[in-house]
């Protein structure tokens, strides 16, 4: 039997999230589980998402606005801040949950002791088509590869002490820089169950920014020791060899040949701290779209 005298805390930022905000909110408000309070964070929308946010009238919601946009990794700690809670979690503006979501990781996570719980999701365009597909997520988690906890989870207050707060240097991975912190302090649990809808855009990212996340993921996972310098340049090798037409094997070649000294040169002082993350992310980008670097 669920324990319903604990409360769990819903982060919700947002930045001109007007489109699909109000499904996002009334999905956390519509819960099975009512014991709950949603923050929802501004973070300086100039759309109508204010106007949507401050139409509801339910006391569970906490609203924090900023008047200048921060960025995602500001938003959720300002969030987790006003949290009172004895679970957390955040959700975006653009998702939602099913209506027994919270329900359901909590009473696994109360059951078995967990700490941290995360279950499968659905994948959909719906500017597209009405096809749902499940994304079935690892019961063991390889954080060292990839991102494996995906888009609905829920973890404990104490959590949250021990750990801290996002890193925004981090931004376009907060989340799986969080996830590896957490990996290696405590265990991660899989709920083997579809409970959150994530919906893609049409071009919602453009190409460069889809190249900028996955040179910032080799950057978290080297800053967080769970990927080695052999490892990172032979992924960013490959990640350079995939821009081009032609055979990959022969790309990857190439790239190697002309850019393999100035991708460790990068990696090596990024390692010894002589260049932040920022800078290193920038100089990596550069590098793959042609600009010089000596």
């Amino acid at each position: 039997m669920i324990n319903i005298s604990f409360k769990v805390s819903i982060v919700l930022p947002t930045y001109n999230g007007s489109k699909y905000i109000r499904q996002s909110i009334d999905s956390c408000l519509n819960q099975t589980y009512k014991n709950l309070e949603l923050i929802i964070v501004d973070d300086g929308s100039s759309d109508k998402t204010p106007e949507i946010i401050k139409s509801y009238k339910d006391k569970r919601i906490k609203y924090i606005q900023h008047k200048k946009n921060k960025g995602l990794s500001c938003a959720l700690n300002a969030g987790f801040a006003n949290t009172t809670g004895e679970y957390l979690t955040w959700t975006s503006d653009d998702n939602y949950y099913a209506e027994d979501a919270i329900e359901k990781m909590l009473s696994f996570a109360n059951i078995n002791n967990f700490e941290f719980v995360y279950c499968d999701f659905y994948r959909f365009n719906d500017q597209v088509s009405t096809e749902m597909r499940v994304v079935k997520l690892p019961n063991v988690p390889k954080l060292g590869s990839h991102n494996d906890i995906g888009a609905c989870f829920l973890y404990s207050k104490n959590i949250k002490e021990v750990i801290g707060e996002y890193n925004p240097v981090t931004h376009l991975a907060e989340d799986y820089d969080y996830w590896i912190r957490i990996s290696k302090r405590f265990k991660m649990y899989h709920l083997n169950e579809p409970l959150y809808y994530y919906r893609e855009h049409i071009n919602s990212l453009s190409l460069s920014k889809l190249f900028e996340i996955r040179i910032v993921d080799v950057l978290v996972r080297l800053k967080n020791n769970v990927l080695d310098m052999n490892e990172a340049e032979d992924y960013l090798i490959g990640l350079i060899a995939h821009r081009y037409l032609g055979f990959f094997k022969i790309n990857k070649i190439f790239v190697k040949i002309l850019l393999l000294e100035k991708i460790k040169k990068v990696l090596n002082e990024f390692n010894m701290g002589q260049l932040s993350f920022s800078e290193a992310k920038i100089i990596l980008k550069n590098i793959i779209f042609g600009k010089s670097y000596v």
